[in-house]
């Protein structure tokens, strides 16, 4: 009668050292990711990186500074009221609905972030929450890039 409680006991044993071994593969896997997310987000601050809507609305720059043009100021381009504001959840660039929105899902016409060097302007990528936009670069959340900025706390 011993056997099927020896038996859960290892089963048990088994399973909680499978969450540990799991525990200790996956926090330092975010941690990193979220180090080399943080550290691209510096690196396009450093650049000069912008944001630009579809239909050339200059939505903000990439900068934790309090520059009125930069998206780190919540009283500048950062504003969650501003009414052409990449954060304010009724513009058009903030909003979950309008196909120009950053935060859309279905967005068909995303914000794009540039960085121009010397005469020439690069797309780095799309800022969407659309998992299926098309883009010559990448796509990039618009969720952390507003973390990095530290505007979540609003």
């Amino acid at each position: 009668m011993r056997r099927p409680l020896l038996l859960a006991t290892l089963v048990v044993a088994a399973g909680l050292a499978a969450i540990a071994l799991a525990r200790q593969l996956t926090v330092p896997d975010i941690e990193s990711a979220q180090k080399r997310l943080a550290s691209g987000f510096d690196e396009l601050e450093r650049l000069g990186a912008y944001v630009v809507a579809s239909d050339g609305e200059f939505l903000g720059r990439i900068s934790r500074g309090f520059g009125s043009d930069s998206l780190g100021n919540r009283f500048g381009k950062g504003s969650r009221f501003a009414s052409k504001g990449l954060f304010n959840p009724y513009s058009p660039y903030g909003s979950r609905f309008s196909p120009k929105s950053a935060f859309s899902s279905t967005a068909s016409e995303p914000p794009e972030i540039l960085v121009r060097q010397g005469g020439t302007t690069y797309s780095v990528g799309l800022l969407t929450t659309n998992p299926v936009a098309s883009t010559r670069g990448q796509r990039i959340n618009p969720r952390y890039l507003r973390a990095w900025l530290g505007l979540d706390q609003d």
